[in-house]
């Protein structure tokens, strides 16, 4: 009997979430996640997760240090001073998210959607922006300046005082104060 294409998927996925599992990263689906965030639960570092549903979730202070969330949708979510320090997001929608006071030092954010998101008081130092869109976001009083931030679209975006974007060149100078 040949296996069908669900059960071949279902026999990988027992797989990998085994291999991590030995590795000691426990593995949530979109259910479990939200059952742990219910109870209370505050730290998912060493968590694998499995197509989270996090559209306007309520992430307030979450430490999310290390986790894969590329392509998660995160729009209008509420992730004030969360760690998302060494996250993976490429590709992420963070739209009109709240990450006021939010640690992304060396996330990857390349290709992430953060439009209109409040990044005010922001760590930002070595997160890899590339090719993101910051369209109107609110970067005030973030680390912006020491973020990587080549093709990054940065259109009607508030920058911290004393900074201003150089349009030809792509690149951020400090006006000396």
């Amino acid at each position: 009997m040949v296996p069908s294409k669900q059960e071949k998927q279902n026999f990988i996925e027992n797989l990998a979430t085994g291999f991590y599992n030995l590795l000691g990263i426990e593995t949530l689906n979109n259910e479990q996640l939200h059952l742990a965030l219910e109870e209370g639960r505050k730290d998912f570092r060493r968590t694998r997760l499995i197509k989270p549903n996090l559209f306007k979730a309520k992430l307030d202070g979450i430490n999310f240090t290390g986790v894969n969330l590329n392509k998660v949708n995160l729009s209008e979510a509420s992730l004030m001073n969360t760690q998302l320090h060494k996250t993976k997001m490429l590709g992420a929608n963070l739209d009109s998210a709240n990450l006021k006071g939010a640690n992304l030092s060396r996330a990857n954010l390349k290709d992430a959607q953060l439009s209109w998101a409040d990044l005010r008081n922001t760590n930002l130092s070595n997160t890899l922006l590339y090719n993101a869109n910051l369209t109107g976001a609110d970067l005030d009083r973030s680390s912006i300046m020491s973020a990587k931030r080549l093709f990054t679209k940065f259109d009607h975006a508030r920058l911290p005082s004393g900074v201003s974007l150089v349009r030809y060149f792509w690149f951020f100078i400090k006006l000396s104060a």
